[in-house]
């Protein structure tokens, strides 16, 4: 039986709630009931405010964050290095999303979280120091680890992220095909944006789909978190998709957003169409996996981690360009039979990502 043990846990962007948000404060939840834990908030996280973040992250992720503690701590862009030193001290161990940045560790033991290709730039001496003190990787994916671990001379474990499956089900099937991914788009100049969950790409394939094939009754749902700064991209998206049944969910709850991944027959996804820059694609998939549990057959583009997830023809299908997406959709869509067999396979595969899992393979970290 493990001892118990006082444990930090910080991540930068903790604001955001996204897929690395929910797999540190999954981490957070399942450790904090065994053992004392605080997520650290840096100065501009503890501005925001420790209760507006959390109802955020237990509203968006369904996680429950009751016995966890949230607290200013001196970490992050303007800290003190030696507050940092004597603050760390007093910790067993400590996980760490990063950014690509790393910060000497005075924590017993030192976890470092990289769920994204990010190249190792500590280099020179002084990275080389700050980085001696993290022992291990934690990646998120073989695709990650792939990526990443030439750069990063670390000994590492592949972790998959946390996927509440137990808690998605499929209901009453309706003609609805779903799409969720954070809804950030970044302004290249009038109202062209960079959007790294391509919602652009799949309004234009739904339009080829309904418009081509007479399908009219389909309609098409979009759900991600979004901020403030989100407001004139969500707003370009409603434009784009005025004539068709599109809808978009910013900030959908988890319990409705179950309900929407209960009710869809096809999940679609494209993060990383047309990139060549690992950064880019999409470095796991956990939205698709919550689809594959509630019976949702999964189209979704062959990049990534999400050929990690989806086994092509068996499980679902995997996608090279926009008329392989509305192929494979008109394939499962127009056979209930076909339909039903890989929906069953889709639920069947989604166990192996189920957060029973992630839990375990934390546990044996420590």
């Amino acid at each position: 039986m493990t001892e118990f043990m006082k444990i930090g846990i910080y991540s930068p962007y903790l604001d955001t709630a996204g897929g690395g948000e929910r797999y540190m404060m999954s981490i957070a939840e399942f450790l904090s009931q065994s053992h004392e834990v605080h997520v650290f908030l840096d100065a501009h996280l503890f501005e925001i405010g420790k209760e507006k973040i959390k109802e955020k992250i237990e509203s968006l992720h369904g996680i429950d964050l009751s016995n966890v503690n949230f607290i200013k701590a001196p970490i992050g862009v303007g800290s003190s290095f030696f507050e940092r030193l004597i603050f760390l001290k007093s910790y067993d161990l400590l996980f760490y999303l990063t950014d690509g940045s790393i910060f000497f560790s005075t924590a017993k033991k030192n976890i470092l979280h990289i769920q994204s290709p990010l190249k190792n730039t500590n280099n020179d001496l002084w990275g080389n120091f700050k980085l001696s003190s993290w022992k291990l990787i934690m990646y998120n994916s073989k695709f990650t680890k792939e990526e990443t671990e030439n750069s990063w001379k670390i000994k590492n474990v592949i972790v998959y992220p946390p996927v509440s499956v137990d808690k998605i089900k499929p209901l009453k099937k309706e003609k609805i095909i779903l799409s969720v991914g954070r809804f950030s788009g970044v302004s290249q100049g009038g109202q062209t944006f960079y959007a790294s969950k391509n919602h652009k790409s799949l309004i234009d394939a739904f339009r080829k789909l309904v418009q081509e094939n007479s399908l009219g009754e389909y309609s098409l749902h979009i759900a991600g978190a979004a901020a403030d700064g989100d407001k004139k991209y969500l707003e370009e998206l409603g434009k784009g998709a005025k004539d068709l049944k599109v809808y978009l969910y910013p900030n959908i709850s988890f319990d409705d957003l179950r309900k929407l991944y209960g009710k869809a027959l096809i999940y679609w996804h494209a993060a990383g169409y047309g990139e060549k820059d690992p950064t880019k694609m999409e470095h796991f998939g956990i939205t698709t996996v919550e689809a594959m549990a509630a019976g949702c057959v999964p189209i979704v583009i062959n990049l990534g981690g999400q050929k990690e997830i989806v086994e092509h023809g068996k499980s679902g299908f995997l996608w090279n360009n926009p008329s392989e997406l509305v192929e494979d959709t008109l394939k499962v869509i127009s056979n209930d039979t076909f339909f039903s067999k890989i929906s069953q396979k889709a639920v069947k595969r989604s166990k192996l990502f189920s957060k029973d899992k992630f839990c375990q393979n934390i546990q044996k970290l420590l």
